[in-house]
């Protein structure tokens, strides 16, 4: 009986050690991958067929995370499927579900009329919706919506409440703006400490948005902090991430000697670099560069190249200098009445003592040749004047 006993004891042990193994290997066995998550690798991978194909029957069946995602599909033209329309049913049927992402894309396509008809009010719900849901990107831009009053109140403190709480969230161009409001007093009271202390966050944030934040807040006349040291060290570790505006300021600064020493060389390359991105003012300096010869040899021709790209993109400065070129002769062939035609663009923008330029060039003219100068001073105001 004693030895009955034992062996049963015995198989009770055994079955248990078996049933508690295989529980612990099929804990251990990986589930296999969903749909869903099979999407997600093809999309990572930009097999973006193989990610349609999958999500397109999880979407139609609900799923809130495959609309999303088709949203952002259609809307980038992944897989060259870009259909603004498309995007926004997604993302529409998405956030109804309480998808946060989709709802703060959702209200941004309303502000913006893309996939659907431009809507204010519809932009403001969705965005608040998202924002009380914590999306940064939903908050900061419902702070800009309060302080200019679309879709919503104008209230500047509802502003500064949602740009503090993107700020809290490590959202730089929220802290920028916030900052900005508190250095100002601008809707909100004065106050440089609660600015200081968003600027110092800055500081720690390595991007762009943070970096000029600082160096437009340094180089600014109108406050306590101004710094040119400090803006100039700003924008150059802005300029050196390629940013275009930020190579220009630091182009400027080594020009002028402003925050660092005058370096003509190094304010060519900057420019160059700069003008390389299509950067309007910097295309126009670089001209000047290559006609003054700083930093570079003296290159009549490549100056006037600049003044050309520029003056006919508007830029009234470059049209004045292009209108010396063209009477001068330098860098370009000598021609009086596009000479007047281009002191005449500037004129209509105001630049000072093209007036003065346009009246003396016309007297010099041949009689036969005042209308045509006239005409084709209508004909580039019109084409280039009104950039």
């Amino acid at each position: 009986m004693q030895s009955l006993l034992k062996l049963t004891l015995s198989l009770v042990l055994a079955i248990g050690s078996t049933t508690a193994l295989a529980a612990k290997d099929k804990a251990q066995t990986p589930k296999p991958p969903s749909d869903y998550e099979k999407g997600l690798t093809a999309y990572q991978n930009k097999d973006f067929a193989t990610a349609l194909m999958l999500w397109f029957p999880l979407a139609e069946k609900g799923n809130s995370d495959a609309q999303y995602m088709l949203g952002q599909m259609y809307f980038a033209q992944e897989g060259e499927r870009h259909d603004a329309k498309k995007a926004a049913l997604w993302f529409s049927r998405a956030a109804k579900q309480g998808h946060v992402k989709a709802q703060s894309i959702l209200g941004r396509l309303y502000l913006k009329g893309a996939g659907v008809k431009q809507n204010f009010n519809r932009a403001a719900q969705w965005l608040l919706k998202a924002a009380r849901a914590k999306d940064v990107d939903a908050q900061y831009v419902l702070a800009k919506l309060y302080l200019n009053g679309d879709g919503v109140p104008r209230k500047a403190a509802k502003g500064a409440f949602w740009y503090s709480k993107a700020a809290k969230q490590g959202h730089a161009r929220a802290q920028c703006a916030l900052s900005q409001m508190y250095l100002h007093g601008k809707g909100i009271k004065k106050n440089l400490k609660k600015a200081q202390k968003l600027l110092t966050k800055l500081e720690k944030n390595d991007n762009i948005s943070a970096h000029l934040c600082l160096a437009d807040t340094y180089v600014n006349d109108n406050t306590k902090l101004k710094d040119v040291q400090k803006a100039f060290t700003w924008y150059k570790k802005a300029a050196d991430k390629g940013h275009p505006r930020a190579q220009y300021q630091v182009a400027i600064f080594y020009k002028s000697a402003t925050g660092t020493e005058k370096n003509y060389k190094k304010a060519f390359e900057y420019f160059e670099k700069s003008a390389k991105q299509d950067y309007l003012p910097a295309i126009y300096e670089l001209g000047k560069m290559y006609v003054n010869g700083y930093g570079v040899k003296r290159d009549y021709t490549m100056g006037v190249a600049q003044f050309i790209k520029a003056a006919q993109r508007g830029h009234g400065q470059a049209q004045m200098d292009l209108g010396v070129a063209y009477y001068t002769g330098n860098g370009i062939a000598p021609d009086s009445i596009t000479a007047y035609a281009w002191f005449y663009t500037a004129t209509s923008k105001g630049v000072p003592g093209a007036k003065k330029n346009k009246a003396a060039l016309y007297k010099k003219l041949l009689p036969e040749d005042r209308k045509a100068a006239i005409k084709r001073g209508f004909e580039y105001v019109k084409k280039y004047g009104q950039h």
